[in-house]
């Protein structure tokens, strides 16, 4: 499309354009009208180099343009957004791995400087008793009793052992099993934790074990699965599991204090303060 700095060529095509309609005669400044107005105008001007640009600006339209600027922080807004989409995914599956983790070895609620707590664990086997329990560190020193009777008429358990607790948490496992090197039934107690595993057993009298290998109720009132934590110079009863076995079963229902031995399950955790 020809263009000129001046407007020569604008009063030559008039003119032209003047004398085609006078020559033509058959075309009208009515005709003409709708042409007119299809035509938009056309801006010229020359480069440095001596060619020519155009600009044409069309009706009802405009022209979006985007920096490299704004284009580098589109993307990087875009890959944030991917990034930030795959990690709330990935969290959302270690906290279902974590909850699933605490619900098969058991778990301790955070508790207050200077405490002691404890919470029952899960377990599969029978005869078999976990319970996580946490020590504070300091000059005190703490440990695990255990026993399989309670004395008739007795305040509390005749303790046989007791396994010394380290600072900081651990799992406590009583067991009630035979002892595959000298076939003699035992109750075990052992204590893991960070540092390793301490492990102390007693062998069971002739009618525990009877009882023990036996089908009877069991009445549990040890501590559960919440956790329950108590000052250091407190005990806590982690396992108090008596088989209901003939008339001393029958009097735990009552208001007095049965007159046999109560053979069960029993452990504690508390101070080491001397003998048990």
């Amino acid at each position: 499309m020809p263009c000129t700095s001046d407007d020569s060529l604008n009063h030559s095509g008039e003119s032209r354009g003047a004398s085609f309609a006078t020559d033509e005669g058959s075309v009208s400044a009515d005709d003409l009208a709708p042409t007119a107005s299809l035509m938009k105008p056309v801006k010229c001007r020359m480069n440095h180099e001596g060619t020519r640009q155009f600009n044409v600006a069309r009706a009802g339209t405009g022209r979006w343009s985007i920096s490299l600027r704004e284009y580098m922080g589109l993307v990087t807004l875009v890959i944030l957004s991917i990034g930030l989409v795959f990690s709330i995914r990935r969290l959302r599956h270690l906290e279902l791995e974590v909850t699933k983790l605490r619900a098969e070895t058991g778990y301790l609620q955070e508790t207050e400087p200077g405490q002691i707590a404890a919470a029952k664990a899960p377990s599969d086997q029978p005869l078999t008793y976990r319970v996580r329990v946490r020590v504070p560190a300091g000059p005190a020193k703490f440990r695990v009793a255990y026993s399989s009777v309670w004395p008739s008429k007795a305040t509390g358990p005749q303790w046989y052992g007791a396994v010394p607790l380290p600072a900081g948490e651990s799992l406590v496992t009583i067991r009630i099993l035979e002892d595959p090197r000298d076939k003699k039934w035992k109750i075990a107690s052992l204590v893991s934790n960070a540092e390793g595993n301490q492990r102390m057993a007693t062998v069971l009298p002739p009618p525990h074990v009877s009882i023990f290998r036996g089908s009877h109720d069991v009445l549990s009132t040890g501590v559960g699965r919440e956790t329950l934590a108590v000052r250091e110079t407190d005990s806590i009863r982690l396992l108090d599991e008596r088989w209901l076995v003939g008339e001393g079963g029958l009097l735990l229902y009552g208001d007095r204090a049965p007159k046999t031995d109560q053979i069960g399950i029993y452990a504690e955790l508390q101070p080491d303060v001397g003998p048990l």
